[in-house]
């Protein structure tokens, strides 16, 4: 009976943070919402921040098209490159800019994400900081979209959408993920606070902005949960959206999950405050969201064993041969490509894919691995950098 016990626990907490927390929040976000302030104030200026790291093929395009949506949301808004430690014509290519509004600031060791936006955020004039990344196109609409947020004095960040394309059918069930990840974001914004944003379309108030410590994996998770720790928000805008594409395989999805994962078990160390629920505010949303998430892995794994120990009776003979059917499809379907074009398939394999990333992360990070795993990854026929 203990043993039963045990495992059904097991299933019911693997299984939360994905079926019962997006219900919850969405039932609160739905039930008790707390709206935005809306105002017809004109956007301010804003300061937009971009760390490359040997970017060449991407910066030219993307510097004209950031400096000519800042120029059309304020005339005095301004774009701000940070060349972390690039090898290649990157700091070349944004000096060679027309634009008036472009700033450069060339780092001559390759320092890190994180403190290239340090620097990129401490050398910003105005009061309002947006961040974006090399890949991604952004709407005509989103910075605007972005800033009209913050009329609401409580709100302290925003995240814009990320909207994938996919270059083949083998990644629809990851699309199928991002998408029940967006929606549960919407929730926790209209609950209270987004559990982090998107950070290739972001902005934040730059007095409520930390310094982010060396070597800090989730960026866009350590820098928003301090804005929560200040008593502000940080809200969502659906409006606000990016246009970037998945990685051709699964492989390099895997290799951004395993960064990200890691990267939580980093975040908990360096603000363990979080664990705390007296300090924060969105204590419930944080553990359900992201810790829980970690520890999934670990229970199913927990489950598929106890389920064999009790294969004595007839309910768990059957429920360990479908778990092991179930394990069995998804390493299947993750090695072999054409296979997941299956739908279910697909979803098993970006599944398997997931908790063996999890799993990984914890290893990662007890061994001190974490800032090794930022990798580039395959996107069509150019290698650029991961996003989360």
């Amino acid at each position: 009976m203990l043993l039963e016990i045990f495992y059904w626990m097991c299933v019911v907490i693997a299984l939360y943070p994905y079926l019962g927390y997006p219900v919850i929040a969405f039932l609160m976000g739905s039930m008790r919402p707390r709206s935005v302030q809306q105002g017809s104030n004109d956007p301010p200026p804003v300061s937009m921040v971009v760390a490359a790291h040997n970017e060449a093929q991407r910066i030219g395009r993307r510097v004209a098209e950031l400096s000519r949506l800042v120029a059309a949301t304020h005339p005095q808004s301004e774009v701000i490159i940070v060349s972390d430690g690039s090898t290649d014509e990157t700091a070349q290519i944004v000096r060679a800019s027309t634009a008036a509004n472009v700033r450069l600031i060339e780092l001559t060791t390759n320092q890190g994400k994180a403190q290239a936006l340090n620097c990129g955020v401490a050398a910003a004039r105005h009061d309002f900081v947006a961040f974006a990344d090399v890949r991604q196109t952004w709407n005509e609409d989103t910075l605007p979209r972005l800033l009209s947020r913050f009329t609401d004095p409580d709100v302290g960040a925003v995240s814009g959408d990320l909207r994938l394309r996919t270059v083949s059918g083998g990644l629809a069930s990851v699309d199928f993920y991002w998408r029940l990840e967006k929606r549960l974001r919407i929730s926790e914004s209209r609950w209270h606070s987004s559990i982090g944003v998107t950070g290739a379309v972001c902005a934040v108030r730059r007095s409520l902005f930390v310094s982010l410590p060396p070597g800090t994996v989730l960026d866009d998770v350590y820098w928003p949960m301090a804005v929560i720790l200040q008593g502000r928000r940080v809200v969502h805008e659906p409006g606000a959206a990016a246009e970037d594409q998945l990685p051709d395989e699964i492989g390099g999805e895997y290799k951004r999950k395993l960064r990200t994962l890691a990267g939580n078990f980093q975040l908990m160390s360096l603000m363990s405050g979080l664990l705390l629920p007296w300090k924060n505010p969105v204590w419930f949303q944080f553990m359900s969201h992201k810790v829980l998430r970690l520890v999934t892995p670990w229970l199913l794994l927990a489950a598929w064993g106890l389920s064999f120990t009790l294969t004595g009776q007839p309910v768990y003979m059957v429920l360990f041969v479908l778990q092991s059917l179930l394990l069995a499809a998804g390493i299947l379907a993750w090695l072999w490509p054409p296979i997941r074009r299956v739908r279910p398939l697909g979803i098993l394999a970006a599944v398997f894919a997931l908790n063996c990333a999890a799993w990984l992360a914890f290893w990662v990070w007890l061994s001190g691995g974490t800032n090794r795993t930022w990798k580039k990854v395959e996107y069509g026929k150019a290698k650029v950098s991961g996003v989360r």
